[in-house]
């Protein structure tokens, strides 16, 4: 080690350091200057390793998020640079400016802070070792403008050799230095150069504004029509589209290409490249299939006018040999909702079990029954006349399919049951009860929640519905008081509710009350049932609270334990009280007001965003009792997650809003447009805009509503949305009835 790279070179500054409390266990890096002093000064290999490992585990760390990471990555590169781990330091840095596994709210700061030390690290670009560069180039890739590394990468490109680092250090250069990236670019097209390389190139120049060529077009489409299925491939989960893709997450030249060309109006130029890798024919169909749907993912995600056109597209793929393909496109066509329609005869392909007849081991048959499960869910989603029929014959093994029936799967856009009445589908779930399936081990549950939302058409599964009573008890009151409702079998039917009660936990008792009130209107049974609840264990405790809010002012003689528990205690912590609190309110009115005021301030000073909206949500529902909290809530409108019930809860407020409130008429009116385009359910947004404005929407308003809805984007995503095509149609709808039209 050098005098220059001695560790107290590496450690200066390290004694002044004012580290924040970590709060970390299990051996992770509690003490930040000792483990850098472990990893710079240990002679003992094992010991660094070991240092390493420390920072591995606290910078990747979920949860709590390790609030010291910024102030250790300027040592952390320094070692780096010194030639202490540097391809594990490298990956690190990199972590930590992605945010890999990261869910924190500095991401921001966390990118600069590695990107500061980027300049630092640059002469690695020259490193014997490709994957130490590769790991370099990728921080480059996060970490925003700068001539120097720019300059840096032109210096370098000069006497890089290999074509893949080539590629990966333009992709870099257009991140640091677009200009810079943009001179190298234009002498890469021919026809000589790597294909990897060209459609880098291709996707400078157009980013720099370069006219879309012929040129630029054979670039592009050589490059997505090459590979093999032997073609080495990083898979890796991405987080927007909630899918497993076959490309390099740092290098998405391809689909960054179709989307700059469809953002300037080019749509159609990108349609044909599509078009183009979808028609190339040899080996690599597999390679070329993934590279079209990494590419129409972000299309239909960002742009309104795609998944009309790229739903046929998707068809195709559906029908692909590799299984890969065909799967990861029947997941894609689950997100676009009704506009995946086109595709429903190619999904039929898989969901009739097809392919699971033409598989030709065990294995193959496997992977096909799961994508044939996946289709069946597709077309129960688009509601198909077809997919019941196909349900009730393959019940036992159509998990997905069944799931999304029932309202309960994640990747359906549908939150409730949305399958009608099938006398099919009935015999079919009857003889699953019966005879339960280990390939469907949760079907009791769903079918439950399918046969309830069917109401009494459903009452000839009552006897299998009764078997249930002692197994699913959180599910089967349910279903056996709606299956029963109004018909001869009534009677019966609450005679089996009020035997599993009796037999029921505390716990398992409620639901059993609830239903048998439901069917017979006997309240004093249901409140019975939940007072116990609310002296059991925890999970019995916040279930009962839930249920007592249900109840309205019927739960009136709940009110003095639940008031009792509006105070924290050991185990009961002040999101349980604000629970209370809402069923408080839900049962006394807007007369609890200040009996709730106290809790209510204490959430609203939380340091945790979850509290914090609990406690605003309660005090919206208090209408002008909650005016002593006005000072507190008006800061919660800086937040998504607390926004819309700070603003209900400000505008019940008499004087809240306006010259002399605590809030700018103006300014709520510009967040609450703004809430419309990021809101799931832009309806409250608009509802509030309407009370805003005394009863209807300001002709202003009402323009900038309209350019929303006809806008050719979509809304920037903030936050997570695994049905965001969905969603904005949804909100396009509540535009369109908010304007009449």
């Amino acid at each position: 080690m050098t005098a220059q790279h001695a560790p107290e070179t590496i450690l200066a500054g390290l004694d002044d350091e004012v580290w924040p409390a970590i709060g970390f266990s299990r051996g992770t890096a509690a003490d930040p200057a000792g483990t850098l002093r472990a990893l710079v000064s240990a002679d003992d290999e094992n010991v660094r390793e070991d240092a390493l490992g420390s920072f591995w585990g606290a910078l990747r760390s979920r949860v709590p998020a390790y609030p010291a990471t910024a102030q250790a990555v300027p040592y952390l590169a320094r070692a780096c640079a010194a030639g202490i781990h540097q391809e594990a330091l490298l990956e690190l840095l990199h972590s930590v400016a992605r945010g890999e596994d990261q869910p924190r709210n500095d991401q921001d700061e966390l990118t600069a802070a590695v990107a500061a030390q980027v300049p630092l690290l640059l002469p690695l670009l020259a490193h014997d070792d490709q994957d130490i560069k590769r790991w370099l180039i990728r921080i480059v890739l996060r970490s925003g403008r700068s001539p120097e590394t720019a300059e840096a990468i032109r210096a370098r490109w000069a006497e890089e050799s290999d074509p893949a680092l080539c590629s990966a250090l333009l992709s870099a250069c257009r991140i640091a230095g677009p200009d810079v990236a943009a001179e190298i670019a234009a002498g890469e097209l021919g026809p000589d150069r790597d294909p990897e390389i060209r459609l880098v190139a291709a996707l400078n120049l157009v980013r720099d504004g370069a006219s879309w060529t012929d040129e630029l077009e054979a670039a592009a489409i050589t490059w997505a029509r090459q590979g093999s299925e032997a073609e080495p491939v990083e898979r890796w989960f991405d987080m927007d589209s909630v899918d497993w893709k076959d490309t390099d997450p740092d290098d998405q030249s391809f689909e960054l290409l179709l989307q700059l060309l469809a953002d300037r109006g080019e749509l159609p130029v990108a349609l044909r490249l599509l078009d183009a890798v979808l028609a190339a024919e040899g080996p690599g169909a597999g390679t070329r299939g993934r590279r079209a749907l990494a590419a129409i993912e972000p299309l239909c995600v960002q742009f309104r006018a795609a998944p009309a056109l790229l739903a046929p597209r998707l068809a195709s793929l559906v029908t692909h040999q590799d299984l890969v393909v065909a799967g990861t496109a029947i997941e894609q066509l689950r997100r676009l909702g009704e506009e995946g329609r086109p595709a429903a005869d190619a999904l039929l392909t898989h969901a009739s079990g097809e392919r699971v007849a033409e598989a030709e081991d065990e294995f193959d048959a496997e992977d096909a029954d799961e994508v044939a499960d996946n289709a069946l869910a597709a077309l129960v989603d688009l509601g198909d006349p077809r997919a019941v029929p196909l349900l009730a014959r393959d019940l036992p093994h159509r998990k997905e399919a069944l799931e999304t029936a029932a309202g309960i799967s994640p990747s359906s856009r549908h939150d409730k049951p949305s399958v009608p009445f099938d006398p099919r589908l009935l015999d079919a779930a009857r003889d699953l009860i019966r005879h339960p399936d280990s390939r469907n081990y949760s079907a009791p549950w769903y079918l439950c929640t399918l046969l309830a939302s069917w109401g009494p058409q459903a009452a000839p599964a009552l006897p299998e519905l009764y078997t249930l009573l002692p197994k699913e008890r959180q599910y089967a009151p349910d279903a056996v008081a709606a299956a029963a409702a109004g018909t001869e079998a009534a009677a019966e039917a609450a005679d089996r509710l009020r035997e599993a009660a009796e037999g029921a936990s505390v716990y398992d008792r409620m639901p059993a009350a609830e239903a048998l009130h439901r069917l017979t209107g006997d309240i004093a049974q249901l409140v019975e049932a939940i007072r116990p609840g609310l002296d059991d264990i925890l999970y019995s405790q916040r279930d009962a609270m839930d249920r007592a809010g249900r109840l309205g002012p019927a739960g009136e003689p709940l009110l003095p334990r639940l008031r009792e528990l509006l105070v924290p205690g050991e185990e009961w912590g002040l999101d349980d009280c604000l629970t209370a609190a809402s069923a408080v309110r839900a049962i006394a009115g807007e007369s609890a007001a200040d009996e709730l005021i106290p809790v209510l301030a204490q959430g609203l000073e939380s340091q945790y965003p979850v509290i914090r909206a609990s406690a605003v949500g309660v005090a919206s529902r208090l209408g002008a009792g909650a005016a002593p909290l006005a000072e507190r809530i008006a800061p919660l409108l800086e937040s998504l997650k607390t926004f819309l019930p700070a603003a209900r809860a400000l505008l019940a407020i008499p004087g809240a809003v306006g010259p002399e409130g605590v809030v700018d008429r103006e300014e709520l009116t510009e967040a609450l447009l703004a809430t419309v385009d990021s809101a799931r359910d832009p309806g409250t947004a608009i509802d509030l805009l309407r009370d805003l404005g005394g009863g209807s929407l300001p002709a202003a308003v009402v323009d900038r509503l309209r350019e929303s809805l006809t806008a050719e984007r979509r809304p920037p995503l903030r936050g997570f949305d695994l049905h965001r095509v969905s969603t904005d149609r949804q909100r396009r709808a509540a535009l369109r009835a908010a304007l009449g039209e």
